[in-house]
C-alpha cells in the first residue's frame, strides 16, 4: 500500500468517525446563564434574539395559529429571604402582567424547584387571550399556556434568570408532550461566572 493512499484511508476514517458523532449543541451564554437550543429532535427551531440580556427562541406548530416559544431574560429580583418568598414574588409577578381585558386566567401555580441545588420557582399559567376571529366578530379563545423557571444565580440572588415556554393554541390543539418539552429545554439551563 502506497503512503498516499494508506493516509487517505486512514484520514477519511477520522471524518466518518467525526461525522458519526452527535453534535452537541452550541451553548447560548448570556449574563451569569447559559441555555441551549433543543437537540436534533426539533430541527425546526428558529434563534429570533440574541443578546447577553434576552434570548428567545420560537417555532411554528402543527396547525394554523400554533406557535412555540423560549424566551430567556436576565432579570433583576428583590432581596427575598426564602423559597416562599421567591414563589410569592413570581405568583404576584405573574398575576399583575396578565392584562385582565386581554386574557381570562385559568390558573397560576407556583411552585419550589431546585436546579443545580439552587432553589428557584417553578410556575404554570393557563389564560385564554380574547379575540374576535376575522371577518365574523365572534368571539374566539386563544390558549396560552406557559411554564416558567425564575432562577436566583447562586452568586448574586438579586440577578436571576427567568425562562418561560409558552404555546399559543386553539383548544383544540393541546400539546400532550408540552410539559416533557418545557422540561426539556428548562434542563439546559447552567449558572455561569458573573
Amino acid at each position: 500500500m502506497k503512503p498516499h493512499s494508506t493516509l487517505a484511508w486512514i484520514l477519511c476514517a477520522l471524518l466518518g468517525a467525526c461525522a458519526s458523532q452527535p453534535k452537541e449543541p452550541t451553548r447560548i451564554m448570556m449574563q451569569g446563564f447559559s441555555i441551549s437550543l433543543p437537540k436534533e429532535k426539533e430541527p425546526t427551531w428558529i434563534l429570533a434574539k440574541q443578546t447577553p440580556m434576552v434570548t428567545i427562541i420560537g417555532k411554528p406548530g402543527r396547525f394554523s395559529g400554533e406557535s412555540f416559544t423560549m424566551q430567556a431574560t436576565v432579570i433583576k429580583l428583590p432581596a427575598l429571604d426564602s423559597p416562599a418568598d421567591l414563589v410569592k414574588h413570581v405568583e404576584s409577578t405573574q398575576r399583575k402582567e396578565l392584562d385582565p381585558k386581554r386574557y381570562r386566567l385559568f390558573k397560576v401555580d407556583v411552585t419550589p424547584q431546585k436546579v443545580h441545588e439552587q432553589t428557584c420557582a417553578f410556575s404554570r399559567v393557563e389564560a385564554a387571550e380574547k379575540m374576535t376571529a376575522d371577518g365574523t366578530g365572534s368571539p374566539v379563545n386563544v390558549m396560552l399556556e406557559t411554564l416558567t423557571l425564575i432562577c436566583p444565580h447562586p452568586k448574586d440572588p438579586l440577578l436571576g434568570i427567568n425562562m418561560a415556554y409558552s404555546h399559543r393554541h386553539f383548544p383544540e390543539d393541546a400539546d400532550p408532550s408540552f410539559a416533557e418539552d418545557a422540561a426539556m429545554l428548562m434542563q439546559t439551563l447552567d449558572f455561569e461566572p458573573l
